[in-house]
């Protein structure tokens, strides 16, 4: 039985709707551990900083302050799944999604990663790159990728 699960959420609605999804599949919980991870951008390189954008080091109260806040946004997914019979936790990394979220799962010895997919075209995703497509060429892990919807294409 799948007693650690990773759950990837690109922000807080995301969140909810993959914690909704993980309830759906694991109605009792079972006591099972349920980690909501985001994965905030990178701070600017020094290299590519200018007068206007200065460069941010992990000391810096920016980056604190969205950790602090992701944390604080990704609060009612996480009580979801708490009322759910989950061992429900939160936390945030820094860097590159894919990457961060592969690194996390071995870490942290977890079982399943779920992840959601907005559903962008080839051109767009072969352009902006896809997190779930990352995660899924470079785990040993299964990985569930919930669909979101979108309610032109659903008629």
């Amino acid at each position: 039985m799948i007693q650690r699960i990773l759950i990837a959420a690109d922000g807080p609605a995301d969140a909810l709707r993959l914690s909704r999804a993980v309830r759906e599949l694991f109605p009792q919980g079972g006591g099972a551990t349920a980690t909501i991870l985001q994965v905030l951008p990178p701070p600017v390189p020094p290299a590519l900083s200018s007068p206007l954008v200065p460069p941010l080091t992990a000391g810096d109260d920016v980056l604190v302050l969205g950790e602090a806040n992701a944390r604080r946004d990704l609060a009612p997914a996480r009580d979801e799944l708490a009322s759910a019979g989950f061992q429900a936790e939160v936390d945030v990394a820094t860097g590159a999604a894919g990457e961060e979220i592969c690194r996390y799962a071995r870490a942290g010895n977890y079982q399943l990663i779920v992840v959601g997919r907005r559903g962008l075209g080839r051109l767009q995703e072969v352009l902006l790159g896809s997190v779930s497509e990352y995660v899924l060429r470079h785990t040993r892990l299964p990985v569930l990728v919930i669909q979101q919807e979108h309610p032109a294409r659903n008629g």
